[in-house]
């Protein structure tokens, strides 16, 4: 089967179309043929090997796992003789085992961390959320213990965690949300919900203003603890979202720091590492399909294009979530013929030309019937 797989630690240049032997599941394990993939900072630290921990679990030298990915959309391909709670055709989304694994064809999955995908939510939006989605839910409500009415800060507002963040803090929680990011995503944060929003270059600083927070969630890591604790109302809530922020060996200071300093202030100071369970997939897709959680895909990629997707998002050019479109189009071919809304033949080429195909058949070019063509010839 084909992945996109990294024989080395570095930057997306690292990043290649490879064929690699499809993954055995055990008794307890399922097997799920991928329509769309997902891309998260997580994604990059296993890709870099950066901080230098993470290798002492994914190889020291060489990854021991070369393919990437983890967030996914697809279609139960194979269950294990343990598994009663899906079966073959389920429709799902969710993580692959051992975060990683999830761009390529097939992926082996935990079925404990994932649900099933409702028609409601396309494959691209399923396969963008489950990691980041997750993360800021139990940021905000399992860790932050978020009330309605509250007055809610997020430092990275525009990042994979943030978007969530903001959308579920303002339509999930009811709260009053401030936004911190680049300028040039402004708008987009506020169109998610944001009540304010601060560009963290252009300021004013934050802490500054004079205006106090019942919690803040800083993703960014570009901060001090005592600087954020200011502006904390005097029972008010500090999660720290994730390692950012920190030193290429070992990032942890900053929460070794608040785990101890918070046995000693009335401030609650909280750190978490993000585990995605069936039970809060359920969440996350209950708000979706009540249009309160919206995934805001900034952009698709086609399979061959993940590695300059990771490029993107390392310069930060996404605005909002990448999908990389896997076995997505073909279940699109299918539905528009099943609907007969085709007017000729079109050649959905699994490489280069796909997006054209696509592109060509959307125009209404085509003067033929869909042919989805699986490999050379």
């Amino acid at each position: 089967m084909r992945a996109i797989t990294h024989d080395v630690y570095g930057n997306s240049e690292v990043l290649h179309m490879s064929d690699v032997p499809v993954p055995s599941h055990s008794n307890k394990e399922v097997l799920v043929k991928v329509k769309s993939a997902g891309l998260h900072k997580g994604n990059w630290h296993l890709m870099t090997g950066i901080p230098y921990i993470v290798r002492l679990a994914f190889g020291f030298s060489r990854p021991s796992n070369k393919v990437m990915g983890s967030d996914i959309s697809g279609v139960i391909d194979k269950v294990g003789g343990n598994v009663t709670t899906f079966k073959v055709g389920d429709e799902v989304f969710g993580t692959t085992k051992g975060d990683q694994g999830g761009w390529a064809e097939l992926c082996v999955c935990d079925p404990n961390q994932l649900t099933i995908k409702p028609p409601s939510i396309n494959w691209n939006d399923a396969g963008a959320v489950p990691t980041s989605a997750v993360t800021a839910l139990e940021a905000l409500r399992d860790v932050g213990n978020v009330k309605p009415g509250q007055k809610v800060l997020i430092i990275g507002a525009s990042g994979g965690v943030g978007i969530y963040a903001v959308q579920l803090a303002k339509h999930t929680f009811s709260c009053e949300v401030t936004g911190v990011c680049s300028g040039a995503k402004a708008d987009m944060v506020r169109t998610l919900g944001a009540d304010y929003v601060i560009d963290y270059a252009q300021g004013p600083d934050v802490t500054t203003l004079g205006k106090s927070y019942d919690l803040i969630l800083d993703i960014a890591g570009d901060r001090t603890v005592s600087s954020m604790r200011k502006i904390l109302t005097p029972d008010g809530t500090l999660v720290l979202v994730g390692g950012e922020g920190g030193n290429k060996i070992a990032p942890f200071g900053r929460m070794i720091y608040m785990s101890l300093a918070n046995r000693f202030v009335k401030h609650n100071l909280k750190v978490f590492m993000s585990v995605v369970t069936t039970a809060l997939m359920e969440f996350i897709k209950g708000e979706m399909e009540a249009g309160r959680l919206k995934a805001h895909v900034g952009r698709e990629y086609s399979f061959e294009d993940a590695r300059k997707a990771m490029a993107d998002h390392e310069e930060g050019k996404l605005a909002g979530k990448a999908a990389i479109l896997i076995g997505a189009e073909e279940k699109k071919a299918m539905a528009d013929h099943e609907e007969g809304k085709l007017a000729g033949k079109a050649a959905i080429l699994i490489g280069a030309e796909e997006k054209k195909a696509m592109a060509d058949h959307e125009e209404g070019k085509l003067a033929g019937k869909a042919a989805i063509l699986i490999g050379a010839e």
